[in-house]
């Protein structure tokens, strides 16, 4: 510590001689005025401490001293108000104690260990009133003339306060200039008057690209192109005159090398001597691109035809967009803040606890294919996608869904699975129909097996182009019949005459007429009218009113001209295909009549069992072709049902001639019903498709019944119906030997035969 020599004890120098102390102390300035001032007051009052302090600028109940002086200059420190005379001072003004300041102040320990006695001291205030700390002397001896010490105390109290305020000042502006000018929004001054700039921060500087020598020769619309001179003046003018407080607006802003960009603006005016303009201005490019994609997605998500949904983790939904509306039916209010799984079916609720944990872990999900329930209670089909949504800090806050319908898709897919599965089926039946008429043709006939086994597959052939441009349906009778007699068409009118109304008629009947035809023209050519010069060969049909509601249709084939004609000792295929396949496809009447003249067929049957449009699914008992021998009881009976009569005739034949009895076989599920109902039969042969229909209620009767059987079709074994799971199964085209021995196992499986016996 420095020692000074301090005047006698309770002498203090004259008046004079303290204005010229005080004087003196002035002529320093800033910090370094505050330790001379002490000095100068320890040494006019003749005390021992004299110390200036500050209010601290966190803690009203603290003061830090500025300059300390203790016989000397001393440290500075921060002291507690509370039970001191200087909160006396702080709280209530100028206060002089000349003695027993100890006993006045018990609990202020400071002043104990100064061994002080004496205490003046007043409060430093700004020119506005406000106290801005104290200044305090104190001596360890009683102060003699406390009115004149107060008085000086004061005196000095006045240049300690506009010293401490000026550089609280300085301070302040210096540090809000350096914010000001560091600042990354950008800071504008510009004159009332003359609307130059006067002062732009760094940031903005930077951002336009001008000196601040370039930008006091510029005014704000020189920066805005979309504001003329008079246009902003004319804006700002509210501000101006007094009428709101600040001026808030979005801009654009023109750099020096003429790109632009986004700002927003906050405008305020401080008239009187200041008379200028603030500008504190934000470049906003990011956020107004951020907001242009946002709206230009949001555009997207609400046009959408997919359902686009955002929930939490707790599967709550807190966006519904029109798609998802379109989709499930449910409007953005019905569904917003309820839970997503009032989509989700009971059996696919552990779905939604997979998804959810799944986007715990930030996975996405994509193309997962479901279904959802809409507000109907419609199953939908549905893709999906998931993603995570992310808050700010990359915290998982919830999930995106993407729904995209795909009903029509599965629906196209099912149709497609249908399809190739009816081409399988069809060209499996073909292929046994060509093994049909392979196996027949060669036990018939063997020396010209070639030739009439290539006419029979072109005749096959001819039939199936009519059906496939007829589309397997309204096929037209007369274009069929003149596709089965080609190979005479020069012959057409002068020989082969056609009459008849325009008629269509089904598949099913089309292929039994086309292969009959193929049949009475091939014999026709080989021993009939065809197998001259002259004979003639009438093809006619009609439909007849029988009854009161009946109609039937009749067709005949008459011949004439011919050789003289006898009734074959024997049958062969074509006899079969004419007189068994014909009767038992139209469930009608054929009459072969071999009159010398020539040959007469006559065809006759329900029209509904022909004509296109018709319900042929019930047939009656002529549907049944009787093929079987009076059997003995130990003969094992077996149902045929298969709605290709040659394909049924030919599986008839091969079991019969294993030795099984044959009921049947039946083309439609409602005669193999009535079969079953009037008779019983140890096994069966079921064909899976049944033209429009299936024999899946045979075989549910079947296996109700407890009897066996096979299920025969184009179709694997794994592509079954499921009422025929537990059968065996052969695929088309069918192994004779093989179909013997199947059957045969599935009968004696189910019911052992008594030893001796045999088929």
């Amino acid at each position: 510590m420095v020692q000074t020599t301090r005047p006698p004890d309770g002498e203090i120098q004259s008046f004079a001689s303290v204005q010229a102390k005080l004087a003196s102390c002035s002529k320093v300035v800033g910090e370094a005025f505050f330790p001379v001032m002490v000095e100068a007051l320890a040494e006019v009052l003749s005390v021992r401490y004299v110390f200036l302090s500050a209010l601290h600028p966190a803690d009203a109940g603290k003061a830090c001293t500025v300059a300390v002086w203790d016989n000397g200059p001393g440290d500075n420190f921060e002291y507690q108000l509370e039970h001191t005379p200087c909160a006396d001072i702080v709280g209530q003004g100028a206060c002089c104690f000349p003695d027993n300041i100890v006993d006045l102040f018990p609990q202020d320990q400071m002043l104990k260990d100064m061994g002080a006695k004496s205490y003046v001291g007043t409060p430093l205030r700004s020119s506005s009133g406000k106290t801005l700390g104290l200044l305090a002397v104190l001596d360890d001896k009683i102060i003699a003339h406390p009115e004149q010490a107060a008085e000086i105390v004061e005196l000095f109290s006045g240049r300690a306060a506009a010293e401490l305020e000026r550089l609280a000042t300085s301070s302040l502006n210096e540090r809000l200039g350096r914010i000001v000018e560091d600042s990354v929004s950008e800071v504008y001054v510009f004159g009332a008057d003359s609307y130059y700039f006067e002062l732009v921060n760094r940031g903005a500087r930077e951002n336009l690209g001008y000196s601040m020598d370039e930008l006091r020769q510029i005014t704000p619309w020189d920066l805005k192109p979309h504001y003329t001179k008079e246009q902003f003046i004319e804006y700002v003018a509210p501000l101006r005159n007094g009428e709101v407080p600040t001026l808030l607006f979005e801009t654009v802003h023109e750099r020096k090398d003429g790109s632009r960009y986004d700002v927003a603006v906050q405008l305020q005016f401080f008239p009187g001597v200041e008379n200028l303009f603030y500008a504190s201005i934000t470049d906003i490019t990011d956020r107004k691109r951020a907001e242009q994609a946002q709206a230009h997605l949001a555009a997207i998500v609400a046009s959408s035809d997919e359902a686009i949904i955002s929930k939490t983790l707790n599967s709550i939904i807190t966006s519904w967009n029109d798609g998802a509306e379109k989709i499930f039916g449910y409007a953005a209010e019905d569904m917003i803040g309820k839970s997503i799984r009032l989509l989700i079916p009971a059996d696919r609720q552990g779905e939604e606890d997979d998804i959810l944990a799944r986007m715990s872990r930030g996975e996405k999900i994509s193309n997962y294919e479901t279904i959802r329930v809409c507000r109907d209670g419609r199953r939908v089909d549905v893709a999906v996608n998931v993603s995570p949504i992310f808050d700010a800090a990359g915290n998982i806050v919830g999930a995106s869904k993407i729904a995209h319908d795909i009903s029509e898709r599965k629906l196209a897919e099912e149709r497609e699975r249908l399809l190739m599965g009816e081409v399988n089926h069809r060209a499996k039946n073909m292929l046994t129909l060509v093994q049909v008429i392979a196996r027949q043709t060669a036990a018939n006939d063997a020396t010209t097996f070639v030739q009439r086994f290539e006419e029979r597959i072109l005749a096959l052939s001819a039939s199936h182009d009519v059906l496939l441009t007829s589309c397997w349906q309204d096929v037209p009778l007369e274009e069929l019949v003149r596709s089965q007699l080609a190979h005479f068409r020069d012959t057409f009118e002068s020989r082969i005459k056609l009459s008849g109304p325009p008629l269509k008629i089904t598949a099913p009947a089309a292929q039994a007429i086309g292969m009959a035809v193929h049949e009475l023209a091939t014999n026709a050519a080989k021993y009939g009218a065809l197998s001259n010069d002259d004979g003639v060969i009438e093809i006619s049909w009609k439909i007849e009113q029988s009854g009161a509601a009946e109609q039937r249709f009749s067709m005949h084939w008459t011949e004439c001209g011919g050789p003289a004609v006898e009734k074959p000792t024997r049958s062969g295929f074509g006899s079969t295909v004419i007189d068994r396949l014909l009767a038992a496809s139209l469930e009608g009447e054929v009459d072969l009549d071999w009159q010398p003249t020539g040959l007469v067929c006559r065809i006759s049957c329900r029209a509904d069992k022909v004509l296109s449009g018709s319900d042929t699914s019930v047939l009656d008992s002529n549907s049944v072709i009787q093929l079987r021998q009076p059997r003995a009881e130990a003969t094992r009976r077996i149902l045929v049902v298969e709605d290709e009569v040659l394909i049924g005739i030919e599986i008839a034949e091969i079991l019969k001639e294993a030795g099984f009895d044959i009921l049947g076989p039946v083309t439609t599920v409602g005669r193999a019903l009535e079969q079953l109902e009037s008779e019983n039969c140890d096994a069966a042969v079921l064909d899976i498709n049944l033209g429009k229909e299936t024999s899946e209620p045979v075989a549910k009767l079947l296996s109700k019944m407890g009897t066996p059987y096979l299920s025969v079709s184009g179709r694997s074994v794994e592509d079954r119906p499921a009422a025929f799971s537990g059968s065996l199964h052969l695929a088309k085209p069918i192994q004779s030997a093989l179909l013997v021995k199947e059957v045969g196992q599935m009968v004696a499986a189910a019911a052992p035969r008594p030893a001796g016996q045999d088929h």
